[in-house]
């Protein structure tokens, strides 16, 4: 499992999911119960094992002693394999919770890549950010993406990729800074019932 920030249920701006910022304390609570969301669904679906990497910004996000206690936690950089440390072949699947839209769409916090200073991806012709990567390298490894949360342009980025991935819309995006949100308890359900 892959979690990243921007996409996660109630965060809409910089001070959510940047270290220091304003609300970033609440943020990296939200980032937590949605991951845990998505663990319970891939346990209750039949996993044995669930890896859990953090993969914002200093991968240092997540709450470690709040986390469900059936998952591992990766933490922390420099990761060889960045956003998808941890992942090899021998993976059933890769779950991707919080995830944003590339930049140039309208979505909630949309960019990339990390440093933000990428404006541009191409992969055979299609653009591509942070998604589109996770998905290429997921693939590249034999271990296809199943499920996707984040807001409404993130699910929709990610099924032009591959219609076969769950998707669990948490917010609706009205600008890069602003969206309808979905309440919490409904929002993390979803995300369950996707990783299921």
């Amino acid at each position: 499992m892959s979690a990243d920030m921007e996409g996660v249920t109630g965060l809409v701006g910089a001070q959510d999911v940047q270290a220091g910022g304003q609300d970033y304390q609440q943020g990296r609570v939200m980032m937590t119960e949605d991951v845990n969301a998505a663990v319970r669904g891939a346990l209750a679906a039949g996993a044995t094992r669930v890896l859990v990497n953090d993969a914002h910004s200093s991968m240092r996000n997540l709450l470690a002693d709040q986390m469900h206690p059936e998952a591992e936690l990766v933490r922390g950089k420099p990761k060889r394999m960045g956003m998808l440390e941890g992942l090899d072949g021998d993976f059933d699947a890769v779950l991707c919770v919080g995830y944003h839209s590339r930049a140039g769409a309208l979505g909630v916090l949309s960019h990339s890549s990390m440093g933000h200073e990428i404006e541009d991806m191409w992969l055979d012709d299609q653009p591509m950010g942070e998604i589109g990567f996770a998905h290429a390298t997921a693939a590249a490894l034999g271990v296809p993406v199943v499920m996707l949360s984040g807001d409404d342009a993130a699910c929709q980025e990610v099924t032009a990729w591959d219609a076969q991935v769950v998707t669990a819309p948490v917010k609706y995006a009205m600008d890069r800074f602003s969206a309808r949100l979905r309440p919490a308890i409904e929002a993390r359900k979803a995300i369950e019932e996707a990783a299921a």
